[in-house]
């Protein structure tokens, strides 16, 4: 396992419990979230990232050939180094399931992503364009260059959308939105992490790892959703819906490396 995704995995079945203390309840993949559910009730969600490539039909043709709940947690966890992005939506969804099922222990004070900014300066990288943070901080006044292909914010005086995560060097502060570790660039944020001096965040309902692994590689904030009615939640995405639809049957909480 050689990519950064698979070693954050490789490093969170290393650092808790025994992953063959886990069995697979169930497995949804919805068109905007794929969920995975442990026998011990937690629930693990993941952005999902359906492939454009001229093999998409044989990794369909696989997947409907096998019964994923009937796998072991570790064999989906696996999917993080998978060259198909629908396998890495499952491997990562497998992965925040078992964080979650250590978090309780390790649950802090929240500390919401608005307030740490409130006071700094500088200007941000984001991968991900995170609506109501990057309205916030464009108000606060902060230049911000943003990677995302899929829904780019609409071009400000304060907001310059770039192609490539190259171009996101330079910056004071880092914002990683949880839905890029699905993605094959993912390797390209370790560079970042290790360039970008001031805050580096990762943040959303795709970023459930556990906060000691996300402070191991780089990461000085991690804010995500804990899921408290998991059947809600799974019906919802079982039916499309995404993370406006089921956040209400969510909790949000943070941890900060100070």
């Amino acid at each position: 396992m050689s990519s950064f995704l698979s070693q954050l995995a490789h490093d969170s079945l290393s650092l808790e419990k025994s992953v063959s203390e886990f069995n697979i309840e169930s497995v949804i993949i919805g068109i905007r979230y794929t969920s995975v559910l442990l026998s011990s009730g937690s629930c693990g969600v993941a952005y999902t990232l359906t492939d454009q490539s001229a093999e998409k039909n044989r990794h369909n043709k696989y997947l409907s050939e096998k019964f994923l709940f009937e796998k072991s947690l570790e064999y989906l966890v696996e999917f993080c180094a998978s060259k198909y992005s629908i396998f890495r939506s499952i491997g990562v969804a497998a992965l925040n399931a078992f964080s979650q099922a250590n978090l309780p222990s390790l649950r802090t004070e929240n500390l919401d992503i608005l307030d740490i900014f409130e006071e700094k300066s500088g200007n941000i990288s984001m991968i991900g364009n995170i609506q109501p943070v990057t309205r916030f901080l464009s108000q606060k006044g902060y230049q911000i260059k943003i990677l995302d292909r899929y829904s780019p914010p609409r071009q400000q005086a304060q907001i310059t959308t770039v192609e490539e995560i190259s171009d996101l060097q330079n910056a004071d502060h880092l914002i990683v939105s949880g839905s890029a570790l699905v993605f094959e660039t993912f390797d390209l944020v370790r560079d970042l992490l290790l360039t970008i001096p001031g805050e580096k965040v990762l943040l959303g309902p795709s970023a459930q790892i556990l906060p000691a692994i996300a402070f191991k590689h780089g990461f000085t904030f991690l804010g995500s959703s804990e899921i408290i009615n998991t059947k809600s939640v799974m019906s919802i995405i079982m039916e499309g819906g995404g993370y406006r639809a089921f956040k209400e049957f969510t909790q949000k909480y943070s941890f900060h490396l100070e």
